[in-house]
């Protein structure tokens, strides 16, 4: 399939799958796994973008990359592109009037399960022909999501030291205990780290924020929790609670007595350990009026406590 520009330079649609893979991953290696192609072959088709653009669309150093403002506007362009062709290929008779836009929210996995769904249902009445694309992940791709303009905005506890990031904090949360309702701590009102110590302890992984929260907050105490089991997302470790594996610690909002019916959430202290959840923006960006509206309703629901 090839894509016509106005200077007759013929670009392939694998061309801009290849910017809008390097957009997300913020990595050259990372991308061409993704593509299944060559770091190599990926460089030539950026090198061919950039050639008909005239404009450098990435800065890359030994160390990261990173869109240029050329960069960002182009790749806007290149998801819309990507998005018409995937409307045609599947027979959409009238792109146009059957989809209206797209929003691309990136979030913690939290927000994402137990905030977004109710919410959504109240966006998509108002914005019918709107398409929702939620990318519920770590908060280190959540914010690279962000500043690489794959997502319009984001709901993080990580941002507020970035550069180029506006963020706004909305709702801060205690990390609590998850245990099943037999288990020998479920009755008290609350319990101390110390407490812990011979516990069967589910962990997220080194790779989550989550972790590197915690293990900054308790670099201090003198005895802590042997990790026994490992996964990657909190919803891994709560379902390990479920079946009575151990316990573990997690944010307040992943813990719903709804979606957990069989576990109890119990305060910790000594030290209590809390995240701030916040709205994350590209500093100067214009969000389209349907983002806009969703980021609103989700700002509207943040000072009720995400209840």
């Amino acid at each position: 399939m090839i894509v016509r520009c106005m200077k007759r330079i013929d670009l392939e649609i694998g061309d801009l799958h290849a910017l809008m893979a390097v957009a997300e991953k913020l990595s050259f290696r990372a991308a061409a796994e993704e593509m299944f192609i060559s770091q190599p072959a990926l460089s030539r088709r950026i090198e061919k973008l950039e050639g008909a653009a005239g404009v450098r669309l990435l800065d890359r150093t030994s160390r990261r990359v990173a869109l240029t403002d050329a960069g960002r506007v182009f790749l806007s362009h290149a998801r819309a592109i990507a998005e018409e062709l995937e409307a045609a290929l599947h027979g959409a008779s009238d792109s146009a009037q059957q989809r209206a836009g797209l929003v691309t929210i990136a979030c913690v996995p939290s927000v994402a399960h137990h905030v977004l769904p109710n919410l959504l249902k109240s966006f998509s009445e108002q914005y019918p022909k709107v398409r929702v694309k939620v990318i519920d992940e770590s908060g280190e791709s959540v914010l690279k999501s962000v500043v690489s303009a794959v997502a319009d905005f984001g709901v993080n506890f990580t941002g507020a030291q970035e550069a180029d990031i506006d963020f706004r904090a909305a709702h801060t949360e205690r990390y609590v205990l998850a245990a099943r309702r037999d288990h020998r701590l479920a009755k008290q009102k609350s319990v101390t780290w110390k407490e812990l110590v011979d516990e069967r302890f589910i962990s997220v992984s080194a790779r989550s924020s989550n972790r590197l929260l915690l293990d900054n907050a308790l670099a201090k105490l003198s005895k802590r929790p042997l990790i026994s089991y490992e996964v990657d997302h909190v919803t891994g470790a709560l379902g390990m609670v479920a079946a009575g594996l151990g316990v573990a610690v997690v944010p307040a909002l992943a813990l719903s007595a709804e979606h957990y019916p069989s576990l109890v959430s119990i305060p910790l202290s000594q030290p209590v350990v809390s995240r701030t959840l916040g709205f994350i923006t590209r500093k100067g960006s214009v969000l389209s009026p349907p983002a806009q509206a969703l980021l609103d309703m989700l700002q509207r629901e943040a000072k009720q406590g995400f209840a």
